[in-house]
């Protein structure tokens, strides 16, 4: 039996890379779905997957993860398709342009922080956020959110009897505590909306490995999930 492994983000860099080595590593054994916000991309990355592992099965779902509405058809598509999920990589995200804050330059020049400031750009390269139709942070709403939504409406097809499920989320190295507060969770009034999502990415894959495990734990059912 095939195992079922859906990649969010799978159209280019960090996730077309995966899908290549994982096809790569087990061509035949692995149904791979290419979740992706555009289709004409995720048909072509699809292709050039199929060019180098001509015996893989590759099939396409559309999703956009900056979208509730979106999710929510994902998520119930793939209930219907698969009676299970094996792995799943929560790989799609946004990274605005960073933009030069020169005021914030020039204070950072008599502060505490100027080596800081000079090594990392902390403080004086900023990221401009939007706002999405559900009224979410457009990077809060893409990184994070869509991807917990996602998870929970999949729960059905991951936690099963008997299988073990594998969550891999992915993070980054611009994960930055000093740009996440609790009391400020979609960062709508800082300027470092990337770095925030992704350690609350990392926050929210250690709460929900915690939570799955300790479940396992009390159920009599034998199954696992893993969250890293």
């Amino acid at each position: 039996m095939k195992k079922v492994v859906l990649v969010t983000g799978a159209n280019s860099g960090i996730g077309l890379a995966l899908c290549e080595r994982l096809l790569s590593h087990d061509t035949e054994g692995l149904l791979l779905c290419l979740a992706c916000r555009n289709v004409q991309r995720a048909q072509a990355a699809r292709a050039a997957l199929l060019a180098s592992h001509p015996a893989a099965q590759v099939d396409l779902l559309q999703m956009d993860t900056s979208s509730v509405s979106s999710v929510l058809r994902a998520a119930q598509e793939v209930k219907v398709r698969y009676n299970r999920l094996d792995y799943l990589y929560l790989n799609a995200g946004i990274m605005p342009n960073p933009e030069f804050d020169a005021k914030a330059f020039f204070r950072g020049l008599f502060s505490s922080k100027v080596i800081t400031m000079f090594a990392t750009g902390d403080g004086i390269l900023t990221q401009k956020d939007g706002v999405t139709p559900d009224g979410l942070q457009q990077v809060f709403a893409t990184n994070l959110f869509g991807h917990f939504l996602l998870i929970r409406e999949l729960e059905p097809v991951l936690c099963q009897e008997g299988r073990t499920s594998q969550l891999v989320w992915t993070s980054s190295s611009n994960a930055n505590r000093s740009a996440f507060s609790l009391e400020d969770i979609q960062h709508r009034r800082g300027t470092q909306p990337y770095s925030s999502s992704k350690y609350a990415t990392d926050l929210l894959s250690l709460s929900l490995n915690q939570h799955y495990n300790k479940q396992v734990r009390k159920s009599k059912k034998k199954h696992a999930f893993n969250v890293t």
